[in-house]
């Protein structure tokens, strides 16, 4: 026990070592961007919520659950269909938007926990998941902080679950101002912030007007860009449908897929206010807005037809939706089956608002820009791995996915671990039925994919470009 122990604090240390050096190439490239005068910046609105599912939102196909603002923005701009979150888990999905790099590459594989609770303890000590940090480390280039260097007036309204102690705060990772709070709405304590202070104590948090609050600040802020002159980065983070649900009295009971239902229809409340807010102030023509899940749903939540959901490698776990609007710039109306996931919003608004790539990492992501406009049909992404912490469980191409054998969703055999599988998304996208003998080769060739990205992480977990960090 005790060699385990001091193992663990030499490869700590080992770590934070390598991340102290690699500060300095982080500090360089954002300074880098100072110099950059960029003539027609867009505003650029990101919502992500929480644990919803794919199915959720009536332009994917629910009909118990009305949404009329967020189909608006479907009908407005363009809808895709096999579009994924970085992993099925809230923290790791969060690290790989904002960064555009596979979680693992960001010490994230997991969900971070409050520092006085027990599971912050246990995985602390025995070093399970979280490679000994604390939060999205410091040398990771965040959008926020790209944003910021170039002149936006960036913020991030709800949930953050990215660390909880500087140097991993949201205003840390370059958010100007931060509302909300630092965990999942399950966690304890439950506070709100405003920046770096408590502004509601966990004891005074009626999480049921949380929505109402949030928006208010949201709309506070669009009208404070709009004074200033400045574009903003709106990163709007909705706490719901996290369990626990909750909605303000207005909305209770006005769905017919109850609580949930209701807290997914006071959400599309908030979004309207907030797209509103940005047509009163003349902005909305001028800004391109995201709309999208950090995962799928828990226990309740509609995964329309696929296997799985939140914590597991199947698509009911990481499809979620993904809606892009922004007037005059996107073709509306259309749909988007090309594979995209969250890690190319990041290189896709760098690319568009021609911003040089930091040269010393990996960006996993890609741009996603043509598909947004029309001008092609195909995925950049030519193959796309699925993560569970620190494991590779999955791979797919545009048409296959290769499951390794891993522990699944088999009831009373959860604990049992599966052969591994090929399915074919294209005909069977509840991966239901494995293609093994009618595919040998594709179920070989992905197999290898998998087994090639391994030996890679293994090698250079972090994805770094330079020999002295690897």
């Amino acid at each position: 026990m005790l060699l385990l122990l001091y193992l663990c604090f030499i490869r700590r240390w080992i770590n934070r070592y390598k991340q102290q050096l690699h500060l300095e190439e982080h500090t360089k490239y954002l300074q880098s961007l100072e110099e950059l005068d960029i003539a027609d910046k867009p505003n650029i609105l990101i919502i992500l919520c929480d644990d919803l599912g794919y199915g959720d939102i009536g332009s994917y196909g629910v009909t118990t659950i009305k949404t009329p603002n967020i189909d608006q923005l479907a009908k407005e701009g363009v809808l895709f269909t096999q579009f994924y979150s970085s992993a099925p888990v809230c923290s790791p999905s969060r690290a790989g938007l904002l960064t555009g790099r596979y979680p693992n590459r960001c010490l994230t594989p997991t969900v971070f926990y409050p520092k006085r609770s027990i599971w912050n303890t246990i995985m602390s000590v025995l070093d399970w998941f979280q490679y000994g940090v604390k939060g999205l480390p410091q040398d990771e280039i965040t959008l926020a902080e790209v944003l910021k260097k170039v002149g936006y007036n960036t913020a991030l309204l709800g949930k953050w679950h990215l660390g909880c102690e500087s140097p991993h705060l949201p205003n840390d990772k370059g958010f100007n101002f931060f509302y909300g709070a630092h965990y999942s709405n399950d966690m304890h304590p439950y506070e709100l912030w405003l920046n770096k202070k408590v502004e509601t104590p966990a004891s005074s948090n009626n999480q049921n007007v949380l929505t109402k609050k949030l928006t208010e600040q949201g709309i506070q802020f669009i009208k404070h860009c709009k004074k200033s002159g400045k574009q903003l980065f709106l990163h709007y983070c909705q706490p719901f449908p996290h369990n626990p649900l909750h909605a303000s009295e207005m909305f209770r009971g006005t769905s017919q897929a109850g609580l949930y239902g209701d807290a997914v229809q006071e959400l599309d409340w908030s979004i309207g206010e907030i797209i509103e807010t940005l047509k009163l102030e003349g902005l909305y023509e001028n800004t391109i807005i995201f709309f999208t899940s950090d995962n799928g749903p828990w226990f309740e939540g509609n995964v329309n037809g696929l296997r799985g959901r939140k914590n597991l490698p199947f698509e009911g776990g990481q499809r979620v939706p993904l809606i892009v609007s922004w007037k005059n710039k996107i073709t509306p109306g259309r749909k988007i089956d090309a594979v995209a996931s969250n890690l190319d919003i990041f290189p896709t608004i760098l690319q568009y608002l021609g911003i040089p790539f930091p040269e010393d990492r990996i960006i996993d992501g890609k741009n996603i820009f043509p598909l947004l406009t029309g001008k092609t049909n195909e995925s950049p992404t030519d193959f796309f791995y699925y993560f569970w912490g620190k494991k590779l469980l999955a791979v797919r191409d545009n048409q296959y996915k290769y499951h390794t054998r891993h522990f699944c969703d088999i009831g009373s055999y959860a604990f049992i671990r599966t052969r591994p599988i090929l399915f074919d998304l294209g005909n069977d996208p509840s991966e239901s039925y494995d293609q093994f003998t009618h595919y040998p080769e594709k179920f070989n060739e992905l197999n290898e994919k998998l087994e090639n990205m391994k030996i890679s992480m293994k090698k250079n977990l972090r994805g770094w470009k330079q020999e002295s960090f690897i």
